[in-house]
């Protein structure tokens, strides 16, 4: 049973809240954001500036580029005279991408000698310049395939079917179409329940101080978990109202499946929430002024974030920085989202990272109160 003690304690949160329309909308805003975040991060291949020099412009010349041209992700701006002109056009940034096609490419086809063609990538960019790569390298080697099925014909049916081949049959599974913006989505998604979840009672503890109010509650016979109790409880039901937003959003604008149980993802994010909002607690407690938040906040919100795989594979960071990223919840909170949106898996699969989550939230929680019944002491 609650006591009524704690109730009021909440009662006076909750309208605290609903005065305070600034951090209301702050905290619905960031969960929109989402969108803005999926519209604009991506590290497809899109609309890449692309120019072209054709030197022999023969009929096997121009089939390359108007192969090239018709790439999904490549956009043609450009066909010059001039190779030189390329590096101008790649220095001020109107290209990223382009091709050069030498004089003698059809004849040395005819002739059955390979025949070279440049490609010129922007590499500023090394994830988009890498995709741009392989899909130039797919593009020549249907080409090349071409060319051999159109020779074989002219020699001969019967010797093509004496060419051995291998067959690859892929299987992508859990996001065929291979969206990016499922996975910026999904992890946005989960960074910012980590940002509210920190700032947001770090701000409430840190608010009561500069209002002098906590020197107030020193003197009441209100106990450490119950302010802790009563602060986070209004924030994790507005913090829900906000990530139901940013849910019926992802799916809705930018088609996220939703594969697995929707109550086993908010159950995961309520514990994530108790987690976070251990985390801001206890920063709270330490800091003396909203400015010192935001800093301890900084200080920890980007190595969690940055440790969590949602900004490059764990699998791709040295063995010491990966042992690190157990330390951070949000690790678990990713790979529980994923498992739920995009695989569609149950408590069965995921319950390492709920009981993880459950862990670090009773321990955090724990921490922070003591260090908050320090400070009322």
């Amino acid at each position: 049973m609650i006591s009524r003690r704690l109730w009021g304690l909440m009662r006076k949160e909750f309208l605290q809240f609903a005065r305070d329309r600034a951090l209301v909308l702050l905290i619905l805003y960031t969960f929109v954001e989402i969108a803005i975040c999926g519209w604009a991060l991506t590290l497809d291949v899109r609309n890449m500036a692309t120019a072209v020099y054709d030197g022999d412009r023969s009929a096997e010349s121009r089939a390359l580029v108007n192969a090239f041209a018709r790439l999904e992700g490549f956009r043609l701006v450009a066909q010059v005279d001039d190779p030189a002109s390329l590096d101008a056009l790649m220095d001020r940034g109107d290209i990223q991408f382009a091709l050069i096609v030498p004089r003698g490419f059809a004849q040395a086809l005819r002739r059955g000698e390979t025949a070279q063609v440049q490609v010129l990538v922007d590499g500023t960019n090394s994830s988009i310049a890498g995709q741009a790569l392989a899909i130039t390298a797919g593009l020549l080697r249907d080409y090349n395939e071409d060319i051999l099925l159109q020779r074989v014909e002219r020699a001969g049916l019967a010797q093509y079917t004496l060419i051995p081949r291998v067959q690859n049959l892929i299987r992508i599974l859990y996001m065929p179409q291979l969206k990016y913006v499922h996975f910026i989505i999904l992890t946005m998604l989960t960074i910012s329940v980590l940002i509210l979840g920190i700032l947001v009672p770090a701000a409430a503890i840190v608010r009561e101080k500069e209002a002098g109010t906590l020197e107030q509650l020193m003197i009441t016979p209100v106990t450490a978990a119950e302010l802790i109790i009563a602060k986070i409880l209004p924030m994790i039901v507005l913090k829900v109202v906000g990530l139901t937003i940013g849910v019926v959003m992802s799916m809705w604008l930018f088609g996220v499946p939703l594969r697995g149980s929707v109550y086993l993802f908010y159950g995961i994010s309520l514990l994530m929430f108790m987690s976070s909002s251990g985390i801001g607690v206890f920063l709270g407690t330490l800091a003396r002024n909203m400015q010192q938040t935001l800093m301890l906040a900084f200080f920890i919100l980007f190595p969690l974030a940055f440790l969590s795989g949602t900004v490059v594979p764990i699998t791709n960071m040295p063995r010491v920085l990966q042992w690190f990223t157990y330390l951070s919840p949000l690790r678990y909170y990713v790979e529980a989202t994923l498992g739920i949106f995009l695989k569609g898996v149950g408590l069965d699969i995921l319950w390492p990272q709920a009981v993880m989550l459950t862990v670090y939230g009773l321990v955090l929680l724990g921490l922070s109160t003591l260090r908050f019944r320090k400070s009322l002491a």
